[in-house]
């Protein structure tokens, strides 16, 4: 006990703490008395969706993965609102992420579920971590250490997140006479609820869900973990593909922060925006569909046993027809009588490759993946 008591960040042990009890206790009050104000419920959600997406597209997917690039004035906004969610600086915040991602379920992953439910979600922030040296800290995002406006947020978190966090929304719900509101539930209140929103994505987001593209680690994709954090629920295909701006590759996938992203393409504010090739992603699928397969018939009698050399070759074909299909669309076949023909015939090749495929797999109770050649 003495022991972890010496190891407490008592500085976010207070704060993470102290803030759902001030949070409660003020929004319960109002309640009690009657005085929630409706233009102050508006305030509180499109500051919490400012802040939430703050994270997600500026701190995780602009500057802890690169996955796009951003002029100054959209930088500053994720930068300030950013420091408004009070999950660190982004310096440190990407800092820890890409020690997340280097060493995911490792000792070294500052919140590896593998020490449990509670470290991943929370524990890890209320402990200091003594296993950094304070002198190489931010080796590891040199990118981020010589960018002048997150160096900036750094030197001025605490003023900038106070500033966007709690005085601007009380100072904007005072305007239709409610600063007691715009300070426990735009400010207090929001900030407990975008707290456990990303502190889910480090916990249940590595416990619940299925793994498409990859099980090499703990990670999960959950459309219902999507609905809560801004998109970022798409667990396991960001863990093998991370440079990717998006988290939800599907056009339905609830991902509004890839939708910001994408938007403001078109202002100029983004750009760079980068996508894994779709022929890598059904790599990943197939592979997967694979593993499983196989795995699945090593359990079956030997009637029905299929020999995984058979497998390998069933998902090789799929792959070496959608390459084929891929490139004569790139060359244009598409748009060339003369090689209608071709084009058409290629797309057979990969509809019956991936009927054989899908055959093979729900032969033995795998859902197969099926190539998108639209």
């Amino acid at each position: 006990m003495k022991d972890l008591l010496k190891r407490l960040d008592w500085v976010n042990t207070s704060f993470l703490l102290l803030t759902p009890l001030i949070a409660f206790a003020g929004t319960g009050y109002l309640v009690a008395a009657n005085a929630i104000h409706p233009a102050t419920v508006v305030l509180a959600l499109f500051w919490m969706i400012f802040t939430g997406v703050a994270i997600t597209g500026g701190y995780h997917r602009l500057f802890s993965h690169k996955a796009y690039d951003a002029r100054s004035p959209y930088k500053l906004f994720m930068l300030f609102f950013g420091a408004a969610a009070f999950e660190n600086s982004a310096l440190k915040w990407s800092s820890d992420h890409r020690n997340h991602h280097k060493f995911v379920d490792t000792p070294q992953d500052p919140y590896n579920i593998k020490q449990g439910f509670w470290h991943a979600h929370m524990g890890w922030v209320m402990v200091r971590n003594t296993t950094r040296d304070p002198k190489t800290r931010y080796d590891n995002v040199p990118d981020l250490v010589k960018d002048p406006l997150v160096d900036f947020q750094n030197r001025h978190y605490v003023k900038i997140g106070v500033f966007f966090g709690f005085i601007l929304p009380t100072a904007i719900a005072s305007i239709w006479g409610d600063p007691l509101g715009g300070f426990f539930i735009a400010g207090f209140l929001r900030t407990v609820i975008n707290h456990h929103f990303t502190f889910s994505i480090n916990s249940f987001a590595h416990l619940i869900g299925s793994q498409p593209y990859s099980d090499k680690d703990s990670s999960r994709d959950s459309w219902v973990l999507a609905l809560v954090t801004y998109g970022e629920g798409y667990h396991t295909y960001h863990h093998r593909f991370p440079t990717d701006y998006r988290n939800g590759i599907r056009f339905y996938h609830w991902d509004p922060t890839k939708w910001l992203i994408k938007g403001v393409e078109a202002m100029g504010l983004t750009y760079n925006l980068r996508k894994m090739p779709y022929d890598s992603i059904l790599r990943a699928r197939l592979k997967m569909d694979e593993k499983r397969l196989i795995a699945r018939l090593s359990r079956v009698d030997e009637a029905r046993r299929v020999s995984p050399h058979l497998v390998t070759a069933a998902r090789e074909r799929i792959e070496v027809a959608y390459a084929n299909f891929k490139a004569l669309r790139a060359e244009g076949a598409h748009q060339n009588p003369s090689m209608n023909e071709r084009l058409e015939s290629a797309r057979m090749h990969v509809e019956e490759a991936a009927a054989r495929w899908r055959e093979l797999c729900q032969s033995h109770g795998i859902r197969a993946t099926r190539p998108l050649i639209a």
